[in-house]
């Protein structure tokens, strides 16, 4: 079985964010937004010694997530919208056709340990879908865009490339986690033929995944909708498909809490192997 990226279910929306987006200054003005917030994040990274703690659930946070949702949240409440951000009060989106999902800064694990593979996401919502995504390597300097309906695009140096996956190899290679990984992944990855994986953490994956240097990203387990929607719209645009598990449907955006179940990101022309996947388990059928 072989995904198709669906039309926009709620065209209606259309002109509405394709206005907004224009009415601030275009993809340029969040890409200014990520890179500021990049600069804040390497201020800190760049010191002896980084403050930090754990949530509730576990994962950590540090003064650097603090420090950029501050930027972002204070540029992008400029614009008028709900700014949904991973480390600030979550407002409602009720009765808003427009809204921001943010994650100031995606890997903290991989920003503590220090080798770079952490990003900063930001990404435009219309209806129940990411419109716009931007996501930011701030070690690198690398800006990866997509706004549907326009491609994709790699910012760097002061150029914009775009960006597509043209890879037709059937020896896949799968964007893998530098910090979260399970038995049941390796075994879906092993049915599934993946011959090489590229590790790269947060959501680099996607851009990776986009850029034609990786054929599939799977992820089981519980992940949020700002973990997604930028490298989403960045992903669809390259030629690429993110469907969620075991259903095999588009993910969508505004539920109730925000939470995303597993899925798998891939190239648009590969189809998916037969297998029933869990987060528990993988079930092979004939």
């Amino acid at each position: 079985m072989t995904f198709n990226v669906p039309a926009n279910r709620d065209s209606s929306v259309d002109p509405l964010w394709r206005a907004f987006l224009s009415s601030i200054g275009g993809t340029d003005y969040i890409v200014d937004v990520a890179r500021k917030a990049s600069a804040a994040i390497l201020e800190i990274y760049a010191r002896t010694s980084i403050s930090h703690n754990r949530k509730d659930d576990g994962s950590p946070v540090s003064e650097a997530d603090v420090a950029a949702a501050e930027v972002i949240e204070l540029m992008l409440a400029k614009t008028g919208r709900p700014v949904v951000c991973e480390e600030g009060a979550l407002p409602s989106i009720d009765g808003h056709p427009l809204y921001w999902l943010v994650d100031p800064l995606d890997g903290t694990k991989e920003f503590l340990a220090r080798n770079g593979a952490f990003s900063v996401n930001i990404a435009l919502v219309a209806g129940n879908e990411p419109v716009v995504g931007v996501i930011a390597i701030p070690v690198t300097g690398e800006v990866y865009v997509g706004v549907k309906g326009g491609g994709s695009e790699r910012w760097y140096n002061g150029e914009r490339t775009s960006i597509s996956n043209r890879r037709t190899s059937s020896s896949y290679i799968a964007a893998s986690s530098r910090s979260f990984g399970s038995p049941e992944i390796d075994a879906w990855l092993e049915t599934f033929g993946v011959g090489e994986r590229l590790r790269c953490g947060s959501a680099i994956k996607f851009c990776r995944l986009a850029e034609g240097k990786a054929d599939i990203y799977l992820r089981l387990g519980r992940t949020m909708e700002w973990d997604t929607a930028a490298g989403q719209v960045i992903i669809e645009e390259s030629g690429c498909q993110l469907v969620t598990l075991p259903d095999h449907a588009r993910l969508r955006y505004g539920k109730p809490s925000f939470a995303n179940s597993d899925f798998v990101a891939l190239r648009s022309d590969i189809e998916l192997p037969k297998a029933v996947i869990s987060s528990s388990k993988v079930v092979n059928q004939s």
